[in-house]
């Protein structure tokens, strides 16, 4: 991780590894926003402009891959695999009221939750939600999920209390 990132990032660069690997002939839209825009905002900017000025309180999927009638919602989670089940049913039932995605209105919406483990309770649970869950990642991936473990050893804390007083000397924070 670069030295004056706050935190990293590893999802956009994940969905769009796994989207290239997975789907290399569909139409793939990475960080696609979801859902209507107000209208007040459309008569004050027409469509096309309200939704670049109404993007920012938009919500976003990973990833919205389009190919043979599907819509495929993938969202990808390191750790917060609670996050992405449930944002997934919402994101679907936003998919219909987005404007950039009408011209699929008739296309079948499927969700699917990127993971990079095997974790028990998150595939029962995508199975009864409708999900599907995939377990797929890149070496970089499953280097920052095992690193969960050593999260509160004493050196991993100290190594951290070392960034932020660096951080903070150079003006950062």
């Amino acid at each position: 991780m670069p030295f004056t990132q706050l935190r990293r990032t590893l999802e956009p660069k994940w969905v769009s590894e796994y989207c290239a690997e997975h789907y290399p002939d569909a139409e793939v839209r990475l960080s696609c926003p979801l859902g209507p825009i107000p209208k007040e905002t459309e008569r004050s900017y027409g469509l096309l402009k309200g939704l670049r000025v109404y993007r920012p309180w938009r919500p976003e999927v990973d990833a919205v891959v389009i190919r043979h009638g599907q819509l495929i919602l993938i969202e990808a989670k390191v750790f917060k695999y609670m996050d992405g089940l449930s944002k997934l049913p919402v994101y679907k039932a936003l998919v219909p009221e987005t404007p950039e995605l009408k011209p699929f209105i008739d296309h079948m919406v499927y969700m699917k939750l990127l993971i990079p483990a095997e974790i028990p309770w998150v595939i029962a649970s995508g199975k009864n939600m409708g999900v599907e869950v995939e377990v797929w990642a890149p070496d970089y991936i499953k280097r920052v999920w095992e690193e969960r473990d050593k999260y509160w050893t004493k050196e991993k804390v100290e190594e951290r209390e070392e960034r932020k007083r660096k951080l903070m000397e150079m003006g950062y924070r």
